[in-house]
């Protein structure tokens, strides 16, 4: 869970993949910086912008995460948040594990 503009000033593929390597398996926050959501698609770390549900969970709180339908499921509070939606091609890299990972299973790279 982060607030505002989370990633702001992390212009590098690095951010995503510490947080992937930390264990972290999706972020949630009000707004992510733009280069950072993009490097995140890229890296294959999964994020997802709510307002509420950055802003009513706390720490501890198990959550279930939909990336499909965008939805955040909080199972301690009962509580169900939307999160703006993935598009489709984006959530293609994520499946694949990333940009690269992506485009190797298409055939387009070596």
């Amino acid at each position: 869970m982060a607030g505002k503009n989370f990633g702001c000033g992390s212009s590098r593929e690095h951010a995503p993949i510490a947080i992937k390597a930390a264990g972290v398996s999706c972020v949630i926050a009000e707004s992510f910086a733009r280069i950072f959501f993009r490097n995140s698609f890229n890296m294959g770390l999964p994020i997802l912008e709510s307002v509420e549900a950055a802003r009513a969970t706390k720490n501890g709180d198990v959550l279930e995460v939909n990336i499909s339908k965008g939805e955040i499921h909080n199972i301690t509070r009962k509580r169900t948040f939307k999160a703006r939606p993935v598009p489709e091609f984006m959530e293609e890299l994520l499946k694949a594990g990333g940009l690269l990972k992506a485009i190797k299973r298409k055939g387009r790279v070596g």
